[in-house]
């Protein structure tokens, strides 16, 4: 597969996701200790859900079935539910909101990287 030769070493990968999942434990353990998730918005909930598992789909579509196409649109879901939990997050606390910053900068840049990876690809 080629890749743009910007593109970070596949061991800074594991660090940096390791450090945003923590991240993004410590945000949810906020809201939920200051109004408890199931006192969130059903909208707050199901953006939550649905970009966990759109998070979780990206490395089956890009190693597993190899789908560069899906792996890509399925990074933009990734990095516009973020964009949007960070928003969401803030009537509820501003530093959980603050928290999920460093995600949605890196998932951005994962979309981009994904889109370049593609196009180089097809």
């Amino acid at each position: 597969m080629k890749k743009p030769n910007w593109t970070p070493p596949s061991k800074l990968f594991g660090i940096v996701w390791g450090f945003l999942y923590f991240l993004i434990a410590l945000s949810i353990t906020i809201v939920e200790s200051k109004v408890g998730i199931l006192n969130t918005s059903s909208y707050f909930l199901l953006t939550w859900i649905i970009n966990y598992l759109a998070n979780q789909a990206f490395s089956f579509f890009q190693f597993k079935v190899k789908r560069l196409d899906l792996a890509t649109i399925d990074c933009l879901v990734v990095a516009l539910t973020g964009i949007l939990l960070c928003f969401l997050t803030i009537p509820y606390s501003l530093l959980a909101a603050l928290l999920l910053v460093p995600y949605v900068v890196w998932v951005i840049f994962a979309t981009y990287l994904s889109y370049r990876i593609y196009r180089l690809n097809i």
